[in-house]
């Protein structure tokens, strides 16, 4: 356990070292979000989980785990934020392609009236907290529940469209992580490398199949989370009105090639969760 734990530590420790160096090698304020926001994101994640594994307590590879789950809901938002507001002040730099250019992104917010607090989501913040605070007593799983009401009481709105597939769900997962660590490496390979003639950024807009808020969060997330691609505009709403992504990429080649490897993000997608008849 402790060698397997200092391995992960270990490959941990140079990804995050890679994403700062990636942060002072990219010649764009967009191409250093693809090092800020996503190999670091990943090196945390792995140092938290190495650091429970050397301790061999599962408690502590739970709380790793959290951790990843919630920089991934997390980051690539921030990095969407950054760059979206770095190519707004004319900081993207030559683009091979600009989809965004001239275009006028709406909102995209198909929700409906909330009724009352989820129960699923309540037995998730019950779940979520028990987990942090590594305590299964009573007055923790009722502190969770007093969490989750608060939360969907807040919350006036909720979305719609889709359901998950657990199936579904774990494939994405297991797939998923496959295309994170190989596009993690290109990218690193990127920042070791002298120069950056591999570098060609573009933004290229693409429809999506999807159009529930959840689907599209979900793959908005996935994009900005996987190395070499970043969300910058999301557009859309409820159907017939297609959703649209508008993506920053780091090694462009061609629009089909960009598109090819979004919607295979986005058959991952819609097998977790299938959306349902008539939205």
């Amino acid at each position: 356990m402790e060698l397997a734990g200092s391995l992960v530590l270990l490959v941990g420790a140079v990804v995050t070292v890679l994403a700062a160096w990636g942060v002072v090698d990219f010649p764009t304020p967009i191409a250093r979000m693809h090092a800020a926001t996503k190999p670091a994101s990943l090196g945390l994640a792995l140092l938290t989980i190495g650091a429970a594994i050397t301790a061999s307590s599962w408690d502590l590879v739970g709380v790793g785990l959290l951790v990843t789950v919630f920089l991934f809901l997390t980051a690539p938002i921030s990095g969407h934020l950054l760059g979206r507001a770095a190519y707004l002040a004319g900081q993207a730099g030559r683009l091979e392609v600009d989809d965004l250019a001239g275009a006028e992104p709406g909102g995209f917010a198909p929700t409906e009236p909330r009724r009352g607090p989820s129960p699923l989501r309540v037995l998730a913040f019950a779940v979520i907290w028990v987990a942090l605070w590594q305590d299964l007593s009573v007055g923790n799983v009722i502190n969770g529940i007093l969490v989750g009401l608060v939360v969907g009481l807040v919350s006036r709105e909720r979305t719609r469209g889709s359901r998950i597939s657990p199936v579904g769900a774990a494939v994405f997962v297991v797939r998923y992580a496959g295309l994170v660590i190989a596009s993690t490496a290109r990218v690193a390979w990127e920042v070791v490398t002298p120069t950056n003639e591999r570098v060609r950024e573009a933004i290229v807009e693409i429809p999506l199949r999807v159009s529930s808020a959840p689907a599209v969060l979900l793959l908005a997330n996935a994009i900005s989370y996987t190395p070499g691609t970043l969300t910058l505009e999301v557009c859309g709403g409820p159907a017939p009105a297609p959703a649209r992504l508008w993506v920053h990429v780091l090694h462009f080649e061609s629009v089909p090639q960009v598109v090819a490897e979004v919607r295979r993000i986005e058959d991952l997608v819609m097998a977790a969760l299938p959306e349902r008849a008539g939205v």
